[in-house]
């Protein structure tokens, strides 16, 4: 008998703090991830900046494809022996330097993305958290089912990032 009292006693007292929490109004905002990852002017921004910082490296590793395709082509071609297998060695010598260029871009180039990502990923949570904090909404969820469009702080977001991407910006 005195457990059950005992568990009585903890049910109330659990229904006393529980009540007055259950009656403030929680505060919720929604954003829409794939906007603001792609459709701002600071991710726009962003992917600009990498295509200016890799286009020279990328034309040099499409150059170097385009002289071991040709060198591949012109191995047909060639009948004498000797010169073949000179032309096969000097082609194989171009594919490898071709195929470690290439690797080396992608690496530096995936490396790059990934840091930018990382920034803009901060960039947006301290914006997130600055809103969420002046306008006091206990949660912020960014993946939802279902999101009212009440609660949507998407565009407060894409307008804190620089606005929307510019409209001449083209999906890659």
């Amino acid at each position: 008998m005195k457990h059950l009292s005992g568990i009585a006693v903890l049910f109330c007292a659990m229904v006393l703090v529980l009540v007055p929490a259950a009656a403030q109004e929680v505060r919720v905002g929604y954003i829409d991830g794939p906007r603001i990852e792609n459709d701002t002017k600071r991710a726009f921004d962003v992917a600009e900046s990498l295509r200016r910082e890799f286009s020279a490296r990328e034309q040099e590793v499409r150059s170097a494809e385009t002289r071991v395709k040709a060198m591949q082509s012109q191995l047909a071609g060639i009948k004498d022996p000797r010169e073949r297998e000179l032309k096969e060695r000097e082609f194989q010598l171009q594919a490898q330097r071709y195929e470690q260029q290439a690797r080396a871009f992608v690496d530096d180039l995936d490396r790059r993305k990934a840091e930018e990502r990382r920034k803009y990923y901060l960039e947006v949570t301290q914006i997130v958290n600055q809103l969420a904090v002046s306008q006091k909404f206990d949660l912020v969820v960014q993946d939802a089912v279902f999101a009212s469009k009440a609660l949507d702080i998407t565009e407060q977001v894409v307008k804190a990032l620089g606005g929307p991407a510019p409209k001449t910006a083209g999906k890659p």
